[in-house]
C-alpha cells in the first residue's frame, strides 16, 4: 500500500512537471519570438537628438520609394522599401533590430547612401512591420530571408550590380548567420553593426532583468530551448554567427561598441577570429547597444565606404 503511494506521488509529480514545462515553455517562447506590434517612439517625449532622428525617419518613409512584396522560400510574405539614388550603383539591402522598424534603424545608412550615391533596400523582417508571419524565429529562418532578398535583387537589378547585406542588432546577427548559405555572386559583402555570436546566447545574457521574480535563468533557458522546438518548429543552435562566417567567402565588415552591454565586445571578436574570408572590425569607443553611428558618425561612415568601394573595385577586376 506504501508503495502505491509513492508511485502515484512520482505519477503526480511527473505529471505536474510535464505540464509546468509545456505552460512555461509556452509563455517564454509567446513572449519571445510572437509577433508583436512596436509602436514608433513619441515625438512628444524625445529629446533633440531623438527628435532630429526619428523626424528623419519619418521622412524617409514619404519620400518616394518602391514597395518591394517577395516570397521568401516558405510561403512568407516580405516586404521592402526601395529608395535608388542612381543606376546600377551598389546596392544595399539593410536589416533593423529585433522589434524595431526599418526607417528609423536605417538612418545612418540611409544618410551614408544618398551622400555616395549608393541605392538602399530598407526591409521589415518577418513578423514585423509590413511583412508576414507570427513568428520571429531569431536568426533560424530569417537567415534564409537574407538569401530570398539578395535573389530578388539580383534577379531585378542584374547580376552586375554590386550588392551587400547589412544589419544593425538582430539584423546585424542574422546577415553573418546568413554567410554561409547560397547567395548569388553579385553579394560582395556583409556589414554586421553591433550584432552576437548566438540568439541562445543573448536570450541568456540579458534574460536576468526580464524574468517573473523567482524565476532562475537555468529554469528560463530549458524554458526557451524547449519552446522554440515544441511551439515554434526550429532550433536556437542553427543561429551561430561563428559557424556560419567560418564557411563563407563573403567579405566581412564588423562594427562594435566597446561599451556594449547588451552585445559584449568579445561577441564581435569571436566573430572577427572565426572568420575564414576577408575581413574587417572597427571598433567604436564609449559606444553602446547601436550607439555606433551616434558616436562616430564620421568614422562609421568612412570604414564602410572603404568597406564597399574596396570590394566593388574587387569584383569588377
Amino acid at each position: 500500500m506504501k508503495m502505491k503511494k509513492i508511485v502515484a506521488v512520482v505519477i503526480i509529480m511527473f505529471i505536474s512537471l510535464i505540464i509546468i514545462l509545456g505552460e512555461g515553455s509556452k509563455l517564454v517562447f509567446q513572449k519571445i519570438c510572437e509577433r508583436r506590434e512596436t509602436a514608433w517612439p513619441d515625438l512628444g517625449t524625445a529629446d533633440d537628438e531623438q527628435y532630429e532622428w526619428l523626424t528623419e525617419a519619418y521622412k524617409i518613409k514619404r519620400k518616394n520609394n518602391e514597395r518591394i512584396v517577395i516570397m521568401a522560400s516558405d510561403g512568407t510574405k516580405l516586404e521592402g522599401h526601395y529608395y535608388e539614388k542612381k543606376k546600377n550603383a551598389p546596392l544595399v539591402i539593410f536589416f533593423h533590430g529585433f522589434r524595431g522598424h526599418s526607417y528609423v534603424d536605417g538612418v545612418p545608412i540611409y544618410r551614408i547612401a544618398q551622400k555616395k550615391e549608393w541605392n538602399v533596400l530598407l526591409v521589415s523582417m518577418r513578423a514585423h512591420d509590413e511583412s508576414e508571419g507570427n513568428i520571429f524565429t531569431l536568426g533560424v529562418k530569417e537567415r534564409y530571408d537574407c538569401v530570398d532578398w539578395a535573389n530578388w535583387a539580383a534577379k531585378h537589378f542584374g547580376r552586375e550590380t554590386p550588392i551587400f547585406l547589412m544589419g544593425i542588432s538582430m539584423g546585424g546577427a542574422v546577415v553573418t548567420m546568413s554567410s554561409n548559405l547560397d547567395f548569388p555572386d553579385s553579394v560582395c559583402g556583409i556589414i554586421d553593426d553591433c550584432g552576437f555570436t548566438m540568439s541562445k546566447k543573448m536570450l541568456e545574457l540579458n534574460c536576468k532583468s526580464r524574468l517573473p521574480k523567482g524565476m532562475p535563468v537555468e529554469v528560463f533557458k530549458i524554458f526557451a530551448d524547449v519552446g522554440t522546438k515544441l511551439w515554434g518548429g526550429f532550433n536556437l543552435k542553427e543561429a551561430d554567427a561563428c559557424k556560419a562566417v567560418s564557411q563563407t567567402k563573403i567579405p566581412i565588415l564588423i562594427i562594435h561598441g566597446d561599451m556594449d552591454n547588451l552585445a559584449p565586445l568579445y561577441m564581435a571578436k569571436k566573430i572577427y577570429n572565426s572568420c575564414k574570408s576577408r575581413k574587417d572590425i572597427y571598433i567604436v569607443h564609449g559606444a553602446g547597444h547601436t550607439e555606433n553611428y551616434k558616436k562616430d558618425p564620421e568614422g562609421y561612415e568612412k570604414i564602410i565606404t572603404t568597406f564597399i568601394k574596396e570590394n566593388v573595385s574587387r569584383e569588377e577586376r
